[in-house]
């Protein structure tokens, strides 16, 4: 059914001319300032990709590590002391997993005893943290604002062509126009595609971060009363376990 449907609403020749063969002959068709379009849109596309795939999979690392950490912490808590074994078993952990914020948090803070210096130094991790994970992240932000300005610029000087050779031929038949139009369209659509993909992985990406900062937040709370700092808030569990975030996962 959905063959015939789509037969019936578009002819066979315009079918047909979406195929692969055709889109390349369109592009190699182009000017050289629509080629040249299409060639930076192709780079701010391969670039969100790579940049997506490279934070993806660190996110997944550290979620992965934080995860085990977690549980190495409701032992240290479990026990009740600041100078167990469990403290000391996951003090070792995090100097074996220096690469997870959680872990360099826990080392920065190993010899403070009072809370403002805690604070202190998990504003700091925070911040070193942050600025690390949101490396490269200016290539995703940077295709997705010019992205579709570039595919905008392609379509002007597209259907600017197709005037010049309405105006050269003076004609304005279809073999006319029809170069220039194509040209129009194609980037328009090179830019939307490079466009979509990078705000959403920027959005993820950027989610992802904040609930890493989320996590750091959480252990600061802890090490804070652990070191006998604010009092914990009303109804607050006194076996000091972190405030977990409902739903909210790395």
């Amino acid at each position: 059914m959905s063959a015939t449907f789509f037969t019936a609403i578009f002819p066979g020749s315009f079918l047909a001319a979406l195929g692969p063969g055709e889109l390349i002959a369109m592009v190699t068709d182009s000017t050289f300032f629509g080629k040249f379009i299409l060639l930076v849109l192709l780079f701010l596309s391969v670039m969100s990709w790579a940049v997506f795939i490279d934070r993806a999979r660190t996110l997944s690392r550290i979620r992965a590590g934080h995860q085990e950490f977690w549980v190495k912490c409701e032992n240290w808590l479990d026990s009740g002391s600041n100078d167990g074994p469990e403290r000391s078993e996951m003090t070792a952990w995090c100097r074996d997993n220096t690469d997870l914020p959680l872990s360099n948090l826990i080392l920065e803070t190993e010899s403070m005893t009072q809370w403002p210096a805690i604070r202190r130094a998990s504003e700091r991790v925070s911040y070193l943290e942050s600025e690390n994970l949101e490396r490269y992240l200016i290539l995703l932000s940077t295709a997705v604002t010019i992205s579709p300005f570039l595919g905008l610029l392609g379509t002007v000087w597209g259907i600017m062509s197709s005037f010049w050779g309405m105006a050269s031929m003076q004609s304005a038949n279809l073999t006319v126009v029809a170069p220039g139009i194509a040209e129009a369209l194609i980037t328009t659509i090179a830019g939307l595609a490079t466009a979509i993909p990078a705000v959403i992985f920027y959005n993820m990406i950027v989610r992802k971060i904040d609930l890493v900062g989320n996590e750091i937040d959480r252990l600061r709370t802890v090490l804070e009363e652990a070191a006998g700092g604010e009092a914990a808030p009303v109804g607050r569990d006194q076996s000091l376990r972190p405030d977990v975030h409902d739903r909210e996962t790395i």
